[in-house]
C-alpha cells in the first residue's frame, strides 16, 4: 500500500515537473511592440485602452491600444453628468508628424503637427488643425 502511494506520489511530481510552464506573462498577452511604427508621433501613449479615461485632449492626443489599435484621446462635449475626462476614442490611420497645409494621402487619415495638435486630412487643404464639435471631428 505504501509502495503504491509513493509510486502515484512519484508520478504525479513527474507529470507536474515536466509540463511545460503556463505562466502568464502580461508582455505576451497581444502582438505588439509599443514605440516601434514607423507613423508613431512624439508623446504617443502606449498604455491606452478603447473608452478608458484620458487627460490630453488638445496636444499629443494618440495613443496606441490592444495590437498597436490606433486611437485618439478626445474630450467628449455636454456630457451628463459632467465628466472632467476625455477618453480613448477610435481614429482613423495615423500618418505620423506632418505640417499643417502639407498634402495629405486622402480623406480618413490622422497625423500630429509638430506642436502636438492633431490634424486631418482634408482633401485639397490637405492636413489642418481639427477641433472637436457635437458633430464629431472639424477642421480648427
Amino acid at each position: 500500500m505504501f509502495r503504491e502511494l509513493l509510486v502515484a506520489a512519484s508520478i504525479a511530481g513527474a507529470a507536474v515537473a515536466l509540463a511545460p510552464g503556463a505562466v502568464a506573462d502580461p508582455s505576451n498577452d497581444y502582438n505588439d511592440d509599443p514605440g516601434r511604427y514607423p507613423t508613431d508621433v512624439p508623446g504617443m501613449s502606449y498604455d491606452a485602452k478603447l473608452g478608458a479615461p484620458c487627460y490630453s485632449w488638445e496636444r499629443n492626443v494618440f495613443g496606441r491600444g490592444r495590437g498597436g489599435e490606433p486611437l485618439q484621446c478626445k474630450w467628449i462635449p455636454n456630457q451628463w453628468p459632467p465628466v472632467y475626462t476625455g477618453f480613448w476614442t477610435a481614429t482613423y490611420a495615423l500618418h505620423g508628424v506632418q505640417d499643417i497645409g502639407a498634402p495629405c494621402p486622402g480623406p480618413q487619415s490622422t497625423a500630429q503637427a509638430p506642436d502636438g495638435r492633431p490634424l486631418l486630412c482634408v482633401g485639397a487643404q490637405g492636413w489642418q488643425p481639427t477641433v472637436l464639435t457635437g458633430s464629431g471631428l472639424h477642421p480648427a
